[in-house]
């Protein structure tokens, strides 16, 4: 069996994939496979992509187009790799992308690798990253993925196969799928990040149309599938890494969490955060745990939290 998985979805990307191709075969580390699963592109990327005969190119045709969860859900399906890495087809690797992953995640104690990334365009040119340096600390990521949203590349990052229980991905989710895996992650471990710049992660800065287009609709989908996202921090049953992750919250509110109070607890720290969407997602939590008439007992004896307190909480909602 290889070492690694690469997992790659691929859609109309006839004019990336033969260079993307050629950058997984130059590598230095050579126990790979490579999964490609073309989600019925309507160009040639199937053709570009059989041009190439090697044994670890693993070629997988969905008969219509289902998105990029389902072609990763596909590819992850058919790996056999103790590693797992996903990367765009439009995408580059260097040359000792693989060795430097495999090195440094097999040698750690951590669960993920993420390299540093290039931007280029459609010409190959290099550009301006729009992502915000962030913290590399686990708890202070995760706070930030809770508070106000994703600030981590997926491309090129290698993950420890037996952290992969949170997959398959859920195919409803078509732009925060990256910050669900990111989240899904740092709840199960901790990251470890890579200074040299493994990835060359291709923005097409003339296309239009596509499901990550700058158009209002890409925005609505985004700000709508944020309730589905958040629902994943309610997975989490360690209570010390929670405590750590809102310490200063907690410090605030004198609001300790408790197995029996998570969603409630996680409802109330999500009504701090400076997001609309992750407030009226804290409340829905709030509302739903409230419904249930032993969880007031509860809310009474572990916080004193009245039905007056419940009422009042609709005020911390950011107003238009």
């Amino acid at each position: 069996m290889p070492k690694i998985s690469i997992l790659t979805p691929c859609f109309n990307h006839e004019k990336y994939i033969s260079a993307y191709l050629q950058s997984v075969l130059n590598q230095t580390f050579n126990d790979f496979e490579l999964i490609i699963v073309d989600d019925c592109s309507s160009d040639q990327s199937i053709k570009e992509i059989e041009k190439f005969h090697d044994s670890r190119i693993k070629l997988i045709k969905h008969e219509f187009n289902q998105g990029i969860n389902a072609a990763l859900n596909t590819a992850f399906e058919n790996s056999n790799g103790d590693y797992i890495v996903f990367m765009a087809s439009d995408d580059m690797f260097e040359f000792d992308a693989l060795e430097i992953l495999y090195k440094t995640l097999s040698t750690s104690d951590a669960i993920v690798a993420y390299p540093r990334t290039l931007w280029i365009d459609e010409d190959n040119n290099i550009i301006k990253s729009t992502h915000k340096e962030i913290s590399q600390d686990r708890i202070e990521l995760l706070h930030y993925l809770f508070m106000k949203g994703n600030g981590l590349t997926s491309n090129g990052m290698m993950i420890k196969k037996d952290f992969c229980d949170f997959l398959p991905l859920a195919n409803s989710m078509c732009n925060q799928q990256d910050t669900q895996i990111h989240i899904n992650l740092l709840l199960r471990g901790k990251p470890i990040f890579i200074e040299k710049q493994l990835v060359k992660y291709r923005r097409e800065l003339r296309k239009k149309g596509n499901i990550s287009s700058n158009t209002l609709a890409t925005h609505t989908r985004e700000n709508l599938e944020i309730y589905t996202l958040m629902d994943a921090f309610l997975q989490c049953q360690d209570i010390k890494l929670l405590k750590n992750v809102f310490k200063e919250e907690i410090k605030a509110l004198k609001l300790e969490p408790f197995d029996d109070v998570l969603e409630f607890f996680l409802g109330r720290m999500a009504l701090l955060s400076d997001n609309k969407e992750r407030q009226i997602w804290g409340y829905s939590k709030i509302m739903n745990f409230y419904n249930n008439k032993k969880n007031i007992k509860i809310l009474r004896e572990r916080y004193n939290f009245s039905f007056k307190d419940y009422v009042d909480i609709a005020k911390y909602i950011k107003q238009d």
